[in-house]
């Protein structure tokens, strides 16, 4: 193993633990909408909940285009070696899937922001 896939490895172990934060943001703006659902006490108000589920749609997006990068870093070391491509080719497509995705789900809460429609219930988990 060269030092530029112990780099990529190091990549892919920094944006896992960041997704674990985005998942962990998720969870929680979930319960709370549970708590505004039961009447109960809530963690945020409806106009900060808004505002950390963009800032988390945003932070999976830039985790999904650092995935991207590192799937095609991998592909250009797997071709210097003559490697079977196919399979780090279709990761490459699957990356890319995701991200288009996420731009998407970014959209939708971004233009549900300023509105009262409430798509938390249906949009934070990732």
């Amino acid at each position: 193993m060269n030092n530029r896939q112990i780099s990529l490895l190091n990549s892919q172990f920094f944006i896992s633990f960041i997704l674990a934060i985005t998942l962990s943001i998720s969870f929680l703006l979930t319960y709370d909408e549970k708590q505004k659902l039961l009447n109960d006490k809530r963690l945020f108000t409806d106009n900060s909940s808004r505002y950390i589920n963009l800032f988390n749609r945003i932070l999976f997006l830039l985790i999904l285009i650092y995935n991207l990068y590192i799937n095609y870093e991998q592909y250009n070391l797997e071709k210097q070696k003559k490697s079977n491509l196919a399979p780090f080719r279709q990761q490459i497509y699957a990356a890319f899937f995701n991200l288009i995705a996420a731009i998407i789900v970014l959209y939708v809460v971004y233009e549900s922001l300023y509105t009262n429609d409430d798509i938390a219930p249906i949009e934070n988990t990732i």
